[in-house]
């Protein structure tokens, strides 16, 4: 922000706030602090701030700011009775000594069905996150409709996308329609990147900057993130900024 030459004659402020779409106006701020609420997640931002006196006005420099990811958990309520979810809802492990959970209409069931859902839908913006794979050799990882079938795997049906390691095998699954995929023999850590506006789902190998594949969707419902696990454990690390060479949305002035 620029300081007026003559504070004592400051009438206010004025702030602009730019995304991709469009300006913001924020007239009359009195204070030299403001919240601006509302800002979309996963989303860049340049911010422009006037100071006003009796003589005219004066803007600073252009300010960016990216905005965080939407962060969520595991939700424990849709968990497999066969899978144990951490105590701070980040991390789902197969657990054969599992104690006998309550049926819940969220709740995976079937045997071949070993899921995980997270405690959040998103119908808007966009958002990355990411999967450590902590020694598991057969997983699922991926987004689904609350529609999608609770005892069935993920990508077997039409309301669920993901990618799928079985051993030494991965795919990339939509309606039961698998397409091979050749990530990096020892991959540690999945990204994910949900552009829910434009129809996106892209899976990066997170720790050597590799796309692995994109599904282009036509979204009819919010989606929740979904996780499968039938061997070892997978780790959630969510709330995350996009990283700056996924982040492809124009570049503001």
């Amino acid at each position: 922000m620029l300081a007026p030459k003559n504070p004592s004659r400051l009438l206010g402020f004025a702030g602009l706030c730019n995304s991709a779409d469009s300006w913001m106006i924020v007239p009359n701020i009195k204070q030299n602090h403001y919240t601006v609420h509302g800002l979309q997640s996963g989303t860049k931002y340049i911010f422009i701030v006037k100071a006003i006196n009796q003589a005219g006005s004066r803007s600073s420099e252009p300010g960016k700011l990216k905005t965080n990811s939407q962060p969520f958990k595991l939700d424990p309520k849709s968990a497999h009775r066969k899978l144990k979810v951490s105590h701070d809802n980040l991390t789902v492990e197969r657990d054969e000594s599992s104690s006998k959970k309550s049926h819940t209409p969220e709740r995976f069931t079937s045997q071949g069905s070993y899921g995980v859902a997270g405690n959040v839908f998103i119908d808007s913006g966009r958002h990355y996150w990411e999967v450590v794979i902590s020694g598991s050799t057969w997983y699922a990882i991926g987004l689904a409709y609350k529609s999608a079938p609770k005892h069935e795997w993920i990508g077997k049906n039409s309301a669920s996308w993901a990618l799928c390691r079985c051993h030494n095998t991965w795919v990339v699954r939509h309606n039961s329609k698998e397409i091979p995929i050749e990530p990096a023999p020892h991959l540690r850590r999945v990204g994910i990147l949900l552009d829910y506006d434009n129809g996106s789902i892209a899976f990066y190998d997170a720790l050597n900057s590799i796309h692995l594949y994109t599904f282009d969707i036509t979204f009819s419902q919010p989606v929740c993130p979904t996780f499968t696990v039938w061997n070892k454990c997978l780790t959630i690390i969510t709330g995350l900024p996009i990283p700056d060479h996924l982040d492809c949305t124009e570049q503001l002035p």
